[in-house]
């Protein structure tokens, strides 16, 4: 995790150390998550923390007051109806945080319809990652959630076939939320393009006019220019949508505590940008592997930033900048 962010504000470092007894006493209740720390609950000293994570002190930070601090200033909502809220667990959020999301729920939800779970058939998995409309029909992906069902062939692309004699299917589900069981499925008619190695981690999808209940497409979130993610800029909130899924490359305790448990279904992770490279961007909201292919939604206007594409637990997550996305649509969307 980059933490240059989490209590980067003078007004959350001081909430922070206010409720810090709070905080504590409901992450070790289980509250936080309803599994314990490995070993027992070791929280350390939080004005030691507030100093690691403020002024960059070359020092380890104690793993149960990582967690609490990140849940705290990066508490991941649950989406549900196309509008999000915190999880019911009680945990303390920060005012600040509170406040942005606030702030920007009408841009964030203007958003939340047009991103989707990509589900399989025919597969293995029963779904592979996180889709959003980009344009007519046309969804964003990554590179390798897409290769999950489909491989070059000639000029073109192809489904591929996990099960002998039978092609592997794909569907966006623009619901799949918590404890919610319509569905919004369309079927993923074409894959027109996926960007090989080692360029941009992006694919794209085009999917059918109506879903299977006949229901229109939902429209395309629009994409920041350069102009506006400069404006935007190192510290401007975002919001990741995304499924994020249990992930055994990172801790499974944090994940617990950090998702309540909850996975696979359609959640809001707020964050910051922490970096901004013609190629890359980095944030440091909260995502696990399902989030792979979530739109980076600006908060003030409601138009991606970026695609996420991945993330390593510790250390930062990384999107393709919109600019970039824009460039691969105008070449190979057609």
């Amino acid at each position: 995790m980059d933490y240059r962010f989490l209590l980067a504000d003078r007004g959350t470092r001081e909430e922070f150390l206010a409720r810090y007894d709070e905080l504590a006493a409901t992450f070790a209740a289980g509250r936080g998550g309803p599994e314990a720390l490995e070993g027992g609950v070791s929280f350390g000293d939080p004005a030691e923390a507030v100093k690691v994570v403020t002024e960059g002190v070359d020092a380890p930070l104690d793993p149960g007051m990582e967690a609490i601090i990140e849940r705290f200033t990066r508490p991941v909502q649950l989406v549900q109806h196309g509008s999000f809220r915190p999880p019911a667990d009680g945990f303390p959020q920060a005012e600040l945080v509170i406040g942005e999301l606030e702030q920007a729920r009408a841009p964030l939800e203007s958003a939340i319809p047009s991103s989707g779970r990509v589900d399989l058939r025919n597969h293995r998995k029963t779904w592979a990652g996180t889709g959003w409309v980009v344009g007519d029909r046309l969804v964003v992906t990554n590179r390798h959630v897409a290769e999950e069902f489909a491989r070059p062939d000639g000029a073109g692309f192809v489904f591929r076939e996990p099960v002998r004699g039978r092609r592997a299917q794909a569907t966006m589900d623009w619901r799949q939320e918590h404890d919610i069981t319509a569905e919004s499925r369309f079927r993923v008619e074409r894959v027109l393009w996926i960007e090989p190695e080692p360029s941009h981690d992006v694919a794209l999808l085009r999917v059918t006019e109506t879903g299977e209940d006949g229901e229109p497409c939902p429209p395309p979130i629009g994409l920041l220019s350069a102009d506006e993610l400069d404006g935007l800029g190192v510290g401007g909130w975002i919001g990741v949508i995304g499924y994020p899924a249990r992930d055994s490359r990172n801790d499974l305790g944090d994940q617990q505590r950090l998702f309540d448990g909850i996975f696979d279904v359609k959640r809001l992770a707020p964050g910051r940008i922490t970096g901004l490279h013609p190629a890359m961007v980095r944030h440091d909201a909260t995502t696990l592997g399902g989030n792979s292919g979530s739109a980076l939604v600006d908060f003030r206007t409601g138009k991606a930033a970026a695609l996420h594409f991945g993330g390593i637990q510790g250390d930062a997550n990384c999107a393709v900048p919109a600019p970039a996305l824009a460039r691969i649509i105008a070449e190979r969307a057609s």
